[in-house]
């Protein structure tokens, strides 16, 4: 598939005297898994949260040409009082899911995360930090979304579900889904990935396939994802 669907151009946010993105310019393109990498505090979360709207951007221009979009953070954090099944059912109200679907798209994703609807009485904000984060993604994935923006999406998660949650974000760039995927967890990232955005003290310093920039590069032969971090942003 070819086309962005999402294009992000002269992006800047401060928190005060704060910098946090002083200019982002990318795309993703559509059905690619985009890998997002920057060190501490470049400015990869805040880019995210001004291009979800969680936050209000200073400057620039984001354009979304997704009928839905997912979202998965770095640290779920659910009202208390909520049971697990409470957010499953409001999640379903909102994308208008009737019973015989939401049930058909739970029996799919629940195994896939190895999520245990044995939990889904229980209050969420109890759960474990690995479960929040699966719950996390079963309500996001239950909206069928056209692009997933994930922060980190492999904190809190143990090996087999790491493993679980690539190939579920294969499954999904297979079926033409798109993914932005921000994370410090390179080698995990590395194995899936189509395209990479570098972001360096709050400004996009790199965008490529990866594939073709390797290819091209004077980086060796046996250079990684690893190297163009550390081209770019070390």
């Amino acid at each position: 598939m070819t086309g962005a669907v999402l294009e992000v151009r002269g992006l800047a946010k401060s928190f005060g005297s704060v910098r946090a993105v002083k200019k982002a310019d990318f795309t993703v393109r559509r059905g690619t898994i985009t890998t997002f990498l920057g060190p501490n505090g470049a400015g990869k979360t805040t880019t995210l949260r001004a291009v979800l709207g969680f936050v209000t951007k200073n400057r620039g221009e984001v354009v979304v040409r997704a009928s839905r979009v997912g979202f998965v953070p770095e640290q779920p954090v659910f009202f208390p009082w909520l049971q697990g099944l409470d957010l499953v059912r409001l999640t379903a109200r909102l994308v208008r899911l009737l019973p015989d679907e939401l049930e058909r798209r739970m029996s799919d994703l629940a195994p896939q995360l190895h999520f245990d609807r044995g939990l889904l009485p229980r209050r969420a904000a109890a759960y474990s930090a690995g479960n929040r984060k699966k719950l996390a993604y079963l309500l996001a994935l239950l909206t069928a979304p056209d692009l997933l923006i994930v922060d980190e999406p492999f904190s809190a998660l143990d090996p087999p579900a790491i493993k679980d949650v690539r190939a579920l974000f294969l499954a999904l760039r297979d079926r033409g889904g798109t993914l932005l995927l921000s994370t410090h967890l390179i080698a995990e990232v590395e194995r899936i990935c189509d395209d990479f955005i570098v972001i360096r003290e709050g400004v996009v310093v790199a965008q490529d396939n990866l594939a073709r920039f390797l290819k091209t590069s004077n980086l060796g032969s046996e250079a990684g994802l690893e190297k163009v971090f550390f081209l770019f942003a070390g």
